[in-house]
């Protein structure tokens, strides 16, 4: 079947959905750089603000927190004003707010700016998916595991380039300028090409809540997804320096690692969906991510703790996109309020992780993240609306 051209009233230009649906996949490029770059040097800011693993927590709090704020604003303005404006306003914000992190002093400072962030990434991260959902709608296919994709292509990208900056001896603020000015211009591909969608104001639909009904199980293992793939991503370099003790020059590597193979398994996962069902990738996916963290925690050198975080990668990648994709079946609303565990998980598990950390070492903070992997295979086992 020919696909039909759309367009919209407020620009007469018709974009084919070729265009728009490689302009979703350059919207999940930009927020996965904006993820990894800020991951691949939180060794070097650590420093630079003289932060414990206690007060690090609190600063990874403070952007869980700005993601919880922006969860009901983001409901509302994607169904009164349409997820591509919403996609357009809060990337402005993701992309301004990188730059700064580079200089702040302090984990007061540095948790005010990553508040930010936290408000731009999710407004945007919801309103991308809100698009991404459409198209897999219309479609017919599964779709969402080919979108998530290029969060993993722009993740590794950032990683890269973040383990290529830090053993060069570039700085932080020079590092963060650079990505700052490929992630404007991103914005302005972005605002050409994305789908145009019609807001829609109707009170009781824009109307915010948090999952209900089959909704909460979905809900839990997101909360639970986030607390795993944030703490890898916040933890993992740290883990290289302070657990087995490499350079720093070498700590984005696990990074790097773990980043590829979610971008791996995102770019095979739509077909792995159709073959064997969501529920299947999901229980076992958590249970390899748990074995590879297990791996990691009994390496006595880094080649080993690397393959146990490429495991990591490989389990952890389809979670979010299986999510997101039987939440938003139930629509823009549902797909909001699932992603609000999602960030709630996200935001309350990092003080904890800092305090475990504090206390256990990374041996205690990398065997409650296993522990949380497992608890995602039980309940994905039982969840009704993942179909398979």
């Amino acid at each position: 079947m020919q696909e039909a051209k759309t367009g919209s009233p407020e620009n007469p230009q018709h974009h084919t959905p070729y265009k728009e649906r490689y302009a979703v996949f350059a919207g999940l490029f930009l927020l996965g750089i904006a993820f990894s770059t800020w991951a691949s040097r939180i060794p070097d800011i650590r420093t630079a603000a003289a932060l414990t693993a206690a007060t690090l927590g609190y600063v990874f709090m403070a952007r869980g927190l700005g993601t919880i704020v922006m969860m009901p604003v983001v409901a509302i303005s994607i169904n009164r004003i349409g997820a591509r404006k919403t996609a357009l306003i809060t990337a402005g914000i993701l992309s301004l707010t990188l730059l700064p992190l580079a200089y702040m002093q302090g984990w007061v400072a540095l948790g005010l700016i990553l508040f930010m962030v936290g408000v731009g990434a999710s407004g945007y991260n919801i309103s991308i998916n809100s698009l991404g959902s459409r198209l897999e709608i219309e479609a017919g296919t599964s779709y969402m595991a080919r979108i998530h994709s290029w969060f993993g292509v722009g993740n590794l990208f950032g990683a890269l380039a973040g383990t290529f900056a830090t053993k060069a001896g570039v700085s932080v603020e020079h590092h963060f300028l650079g990505v700052t000015v490929l992630m404007v211009g991103i914005v302005f591909v972005l605002y050409k090409y994305l789908p145009h969608d019609s807001p829609q104001p109707d009170q009781k639909r824009s109307k915010f809540s948090w999952p209900h009904g089959g909704l909460i199980a979905i809900g839990i293992i997101c909360f639970l997804a986030a607390t795993v793939e944030a703490s890898i991503n916040n933890w993992v370099a740290l883990f290289y320096t302070d657990y087995i003790a490499v350079e720093e020059g070498l700590a984005p590597i696990g990074y790097a690692v773990f980043a590829g193979a979610l971008l791996g398994m995102r770019l095979i996962g739509d077909r792995l969906k159709n073959r064997f069902g969501a529920r299947i990738l999901l229980v076992s996916g958590s249970a390899v991510a748990a074995a590879g963290l297990v791996l990691a925690l009994l390496a006595a050198n880094i080649y080993i703790a690397t393959i146990g975080f490429f495991l990591a990668g490989i389990g952890v990648s389809l979670n979010f996109p299986m999510v997101f994709s039987a939440a938003g079946r139930e629509g823009a609303v549902a797909l909001t309020s699932v992603a609000s565990f999602g960030y709630v998980g996200g935001m309350v598990s990092q003080p904890i992780i800092g305090w475990i950390v504090e206390e256990f070492q990374m041996l205690g903070g990398f065997v409650f993240i296993a522990t949380a992997s497992l608890v995602i295979s039980v309940l994905a086992w039982r969840a009704r609306l993942l179909k398979g």
